[in-house]
């Protein structure tokens, strides 16, 4: 069930989502799913590849990149490598991911 569940919001979050708010959405699943979480629980694990990233939510490498830079930028989120990033700003990232602007 929990599987299903989990593909059910994939397709919505390819079909009807703004590259915006996937990778929004994203970032906040992996908060979420992460098993190995660290101690500080805004930090998010990325086991993927901007590439990697992009493919899996259905952009290209540049849009991940241009929003991820956006992110940043409006102080949403805060990069502490290239494979961990902290979520400064959970209640931004959650309204991205719903559609606010």
């Amino acid at each position: 069930m929990h599987e299903l569940a989990v593909a059910q919001n994939q397709m919505m979050l390819l079909g009807r989502k703004t590259a915006r708010e996937r990778l929004a959405s994203f970032l906040l699943d992996m908060l979420e799913r992460d098993p190995v979480r660290p101690s500080i629980d805004t930090v998010v694990r990325l086991p993927m590849t901007r590439s990697e990233i992009a493919d899996y939510l259905g952009l290209t490498i540049e849009t991940v990149s241009r929003e991820m830079t956006k992110f940043k930028t409006a102080g949403v989120i805060h990069a502490l490598s290239l494979h961990e990033i902290q979520i400064e700003r959970p209640d931004r990232l959650r309204a991205l991911a719903d559609g606010a602007h």
